[in-house]
């Protein structure tokens, strides 16, 4: 195989309410918008990983009543954010918990589209060190 490069990565998102979308990932999550594209957002989630809120009348695709997506978001402070999005109303879809299985802390919320994020952290260390921040 040839030495091919990727250079980031985007996870686009279909939305009926690109506004309501629009203001849960950056009034409520907090994440950078980079680009706007009127019908599209991008959004730092870090580093060169981003997600593109859309909206389906403009989009190559459209939103459904249920998507088979699930964005995961590695954080540090699982219980905090757990604790900040009941305090802001976000639906939470599974309650905060632990799975000795795999070793990690985990709980699932909804966004206004439906789509279930994941708000999670690795307990291994040697997955720590892959996929949590080090200073």
């Amino acid at each position: 195989m040839p030495k091919l490069n990727i250079a980031s990565q985007i996870t686009f998102l279909y939305y009926h309410d690109l506004a309501a979308a629009q203001q849960f990932y950056e009034g409520i999550l907090g994440l950078e918008r980079v680009e706007d594209q009127g019908w599209a957002k991008i959004y730092r989630v870090s580093g060169q990983t981003f997600v593109g809120l859309v909206d389906e009348a403009h989009g190559s695709l459209k939103a459904r009543p249920e998507n088979a997506v699930m964005l995961t978001f590695v954080v540090d402070d699982v219980p905090g954010w757990y604790d900040y999005l009941r305090e802001q109303g976000v639906t939470i879809r599974r309650e905060y918990g632990r799975s000795d299985t795999i070793q990690i802390e985990y709980f699932f919320a909804e966004d206004p589209g439906g789509y279930v994020l994941e708000f999670e952290r690795f307990l291994k260390p040697e997955l720590t060190a892959v996929f949590h921040l080090q200073p």
